[in-house]
């Protein structure tokens, strides 16, 4: 009996140390876990390879392994594709090492992929010990059904080993997800502590210049306005210097929320009419867009309410929009569309210019960081940050030479008649 244990605490290792070595030296972001065929998918087949040549081995017919935590795993923490991956994997390694249990093994592992595929949808959404709960819940029925097989077949001597491996599997199902959940955190603290360093370094540099350029622009408007006053300016030419007086004010707007990127300002949010925002600021845009032969076109709802801050956003909806405008090379087309969805709106910006290469899409927002050949960056760095301090959210995706998808999601306000 405790050479059984022994083998299975083995097992152990080989689900915890490949685990950690990845997490350590392997890491990579969350989405391309869940999007891709990543490095975390090898790590899992590594266990599984390991576990299942290296069973706990009572007799020919009955072996114990913990195969099923890097199934898991992969599931829940690799996504879809990794997790029929991994599963389609095994049954072939079964079939070769194992081609007695097969169907057995076929059969249990459908069920529990369907299963693990229904839970993984909302399973990042619970706290950490609803995500422990969910998994220990899973895996006891598992354990539970292998007791009731063995009790209807008589095989009373497999009781014990069975209450054996399950606590042993659950403990470590446990501690890997502990030790996943806990390292992604602290994979978070990191690059928000590089992302906080980053924006006092842009701080420190627009506090720098501000003053500068604030001087000559004080001075370029003071004389706009004594032209604007004189007599002898025709009508026509009258209106493109409050354009220009309308400009410079908006870059000494611009210039102060560079200012506030590590110093946010104590502005208070306000419930805004975003349909009238988002049509204003296409109108502000499409000059810039006929010059350089791009067609804007807008679906709108009507009556979109926001809690937002006016100014601000109306300018990340400008900056995007422009980028995009830039992305198209001379000529092309843009779609931007907003919509109420549940508790938010929805402003999708749709160009089809160059696109984004994917490993450079997670870079956005980077300080300093542009697509763009004589780009800094800064402009999305502002644009990223102004939506997060609105509690909002921004989605990229893009495909190279096909286009860019710009998704912004702020909070709808609640208006009167909402029930």
């Amino acid at each position: 009996m405790w050479i059984i244990i022994k083998d299975i605490l083995v097992n152990v290792l080989f689900i915890l140390f490949p685990t950690l070595f990845y997490f350590v030296f392997l890491r990579e972001d969350s989405r391309v876990r869940e999007k891709v065929i990543s490095k975390f998918f090898f790590v899992l087949f590594f266990s599984i390879i390991l576990t299942m040549i290296l069973p706990a081995v009572y007799s020919e017919e009955f072996k114990y392994d913990l195969r099923i935590i890097p199934i898991i795993l992969g599931f829940i923490y690799g996504g879809l594709l990794p997790g029929l991956c991994l599963t389609a994997l095994m049954l072939g390694f079964t079939y070769i090492l194992y081609p007695a249990e097969f169907f057995t093994a076929l059969g249990n592992y459908i069920i529990a992929s369907i299963v693990l595929i229904i839970l993984s949808k909302f399973y990042h959404t619970q706290s950490n010990k609803g995500k422990l709960l969910i998994l220990t819940g899973f895996y006891s029925v598992i354990a539970s059904l292998r007791a009731v097989y063995f009790i209807a077949n008589g095989y009373f001597d497999q009781i014990e080993i069975t209450i054996y491996l399950s606590v042993i599997t659950l403990f470590t199902l446990i501690c890997v997800i502990a030790l996943i959940e806990a390292l992604n955190r602290q994979i978070m603290l990191q690059r928000e502590l590089e992302h906080i360093e980053k924006m006092n370094a842009i701080s420190q540099l627009a506090a720098s210049v501000a003053h500068e350029i604030r001087n000559p622009m004080t001075t370029v408007r003071g004389f706009l306005q004594i032209l604007s006053g004189s007599k002898e300016i025709p009508e026509g030419d009258r209106s493109f210097i409050t354009i220009s007086i309308s400009e410079l004010d908006r870059a000494q707007t611009i210039i102060n929320e560079y200012l506030s990127l590590s110093k946010p300002q104590k502005n208070t949010l306000e419930v805004i009419d975003f349909t009238k925002l988002i049509n204003d600021s296409i109108q502000i845009i499409s000059t810039y867009a006929i010059i350089n032969n791009v067609e804007i076109s807008k679906s709108v709802d009507d009556s979109l309410k926001v809690r937002c801050f006016k100014h601000e956003v109306q300018q990340v909806l400008i900056n995007i929009m422009k980028n995009g405008i830039e992305a198209m090379d001379g000529s092309g087309k843009m779609h931007v569309s907003a919509v109420r969805k549940n508790q938010w709106v929805e402003i999708l910006i749709q160009d089809n210019g160059s696109g984004i290469p994917k490993e450079q899409i997670k870079r956005l927002g980077t300080p300093y960081f542009s697509t763009k050949e004589k780009g800094t960056g800064l402009g999305l760095t502002v644009s990223f940050e102004i939506v997060k301090r609105m509690n909002g959210l921004i989605d990229v995706q893009s495909q190279v030479g096909k286009g860019t998808t710009f998704k912004i999601s702020l909070p709808a306000a609640q208006v009167k008649n909402e029930t």
